[in-house]
């Protein structure tokens, strides 16, 4: 549901901003957040936008905290409020790579690994601190961008950490590498 909606002009949306929303955006999450006026406090798909609406989504750290069927809802929901040329800007845990550090944790190599088997097993399932931290999709990126093609995105580019660093949006893993997380940038 619309907590205010009187912000019409705006054509950029993020989605799950927290506690740190991003200037210059529409704000969505599903909880409230103290101090955060949210202009969508529902799930994504729930969201009332218009067809064709919006220029630019953004998602950082949000969409693997989505069931496969509630990802694919969410993706297609943003694809209909999107216009054309319009950009979904997001992140995701790279599973494969996160798959080699366990490997490595669990066949007596743990040097391999970057991170310690805390750390990559909360990549896996979520740190957990609170409900709905919870990691509940991951994807392959070859698979995700059949997905994405799929639902009708027309360009799918694998990015980095500047896409959001232009924003003005900063998180400590952007200056780990080996926080290893696919970056897309898919365009209707």
């Amino acid at each position: 549901m619309n907590k205010k909606s009187s912000v019409t002009n705006n054509k950029k949306l993020e989605l799950g901003c927290g506690q740190r929303p991003t200037p210059g955006y529409l704000h969505q999450d599903i909880t409230n957040q103290s101090g955060v006026e949210l202009d969508f406090n529902c799930q994504i798909w729930e969201i009332a936008l218009k067809e064709n609406s919006l220029s630019e989504v953004i998602a950082l750290a949000l969409m693997e905290h989505l069931r496969f069927a509630d990802f694919t809802r969410a993706v297609k929901h943003i694809y209909r409020m999107l216009a054309p040329g319009g950009q979904f800007l997001f992140d995701i845990p790279d599973i494969k790579i996160w798959c080699e550090y366990l490997y490595y944790i669990t066949h007596d190599m743990p040097e391999k690994s970057p991170f310690s088997k805390e750390h990559v097993y909360a990549t896996f399932w979520g740190w957990q601190r609170w409900s709905g931290d919870e990691h509940k999709c991951a994807w392959l990126k070859d698979d995700l961008y059949k997905h994405l093609r799929d639902i009708g995105f027309s360009e799918i580019f694998y990015e980095d950490t500047r896409m959001f660093l232009l924003r003005g949006i900063s998180r400590n893993r952007f200056k780990n590498p080996a926080d290893a997380h696919l970056y897309i940038k898919a365009i209707k």
